[in-house]
């Protein structure tokens, strides 16, 4: 009969306790409800309260409509690298917060991109070359080269923004009032490596080759017997010395294919390098300065080479195995 007139249970109970006065556990079986809720109806009921008619829920209220939940995830889908919280908020009117939360329930996490190069024939061709060269004669090229390359560090970059902290006691950064970008040139080898050259504003023609003399000394002290290598990549200063360093520096140059930061053995050692740096806070010029050498001397033992290098066999072999495509390092 209720099912019929569509008669809700919340109407029901009032009929069988105020009208029929019978006990909440007889109504809890009549409609199929727990005596939980029975028991709490019949204490709104006594307080004078209308169980039909809903509280108002307590709480913050919230903050995000269906409509925005929509537009949001919508924006993320369409554009996911270019949707932050921060672009987001400004656009919809929303906290970064709320975005971050309600995407998060979404199962959206705020990641890095993975980069997926797609080679041409020729350049998958000319690494599977380069890589066999490097493996030949039980890898002697691999021993006897000094893979060399840049890298940029900012004074407020270099620290670490994440500690474990009692939130009542937060710890705070503060940022050099005048900010220093560093470039770093370094090169190593199996038996050790050069010492680590910092300077500003980008590395120029002149500077490369007086870089390259500074450094020169070291390489042959390293290898006495005269029987070395230096690899550089593709980059345009480098392009432009490549006669010099043969013809006036008698150097023997190997060159990086292009687009091949996973052949280049040092790409492992700058994140180290960063990291202790960041481990260190520097909060000047000279103290960004001092991290940068001391950690460069140590990351670079002949010892602690060693590893790297043995698993720099692997790395090339898996290159030559997938026909020159991209190989985790």
């Amino acid at each position: 009969m209720c099912e019929k007139y569509n008669i809700d249970d919340k109407t029901r109970f009032l009929v069988l306790y105020l009208d029929a006065r019978l006990d909440v556990l007889e109504i809890a079986k009549i409609i199929n409800r727990s005596k939980k809720t029975m028991y709490r109806w019949e204490a709104l009921t006594k307080n004078g309260e209308d169980v039909r008619i809903p509280k108002k829920r307590s709480g913050r209220p919230k903050k995000i409509t269906e409509e925005t939940e929509h537009n949001i995830i919508q924006t993320v889908k369409a554009n996911p690298e270019g949707a932050s919280t921060k672009k987001l908020a400004a656009r919809i009117g929303v906290s970064r917060r709320s975005i971050t939360r309600l995407l998060n329930l979404k199962g959206y996490k705020y990641l890095g991109i993975k980069i997926n190069y797609d080679y041409t024939e020729d350049e998958r061709t000319n690494r599977v070359d380069f890589c066999r060269r490097m493996l030949a004669d039980e890898g002697k090229l691999i021993y006897r080269t000094f893979f060399s390359d840049e890298m940029g560090i900012e004074l407020n970059q270099a620290y670490k923004n994440k500690a474990w902290q009692i939130p009542t006691e937060k710890i705070r950064k503060k940022l050099s009032a005048e900010n220093v970008k560093l470039d770093c040139w370094g090169a190593i080898s199996a038996h050790g490596a050069t010492s680590l050259e910092i300077y500003k504003k980008g590395m120029k023609g002149d500077r490369y080759r007086q870089i390259i003399e500074r450094h020169k000394v070291e390489m042959e002290n390293l290898y006495p017997d005269g029987e070395f290598y230096f690899l550089q990549d593709s980059h345009p200063t480098h392009r432009m010395n490549e006669d010099w360093i043969v013809e006036q520096q008698q150097m023997r140059l190997i060159k990086l294919p292009k687009r091949s930061p996973d052949l280049n053995i040092i790409e492992n050692l700058w994140p180290a390098l960063k990291e202790r740096v960041a481990i260190d806070a520097p909060t000047s010029e000279k103290e960004l300065k001092e991290s940068l050498l001391s950690n460069w001397e140590l990351l670079t033992r002949p010892e602690r080479m060693q590893s790297f290098f043995e698993g720099l066999h692997w790395r090339y072999m898996e290159c030559v195995g997938k026909g020159g495509q991209k190989v985790s390092h």
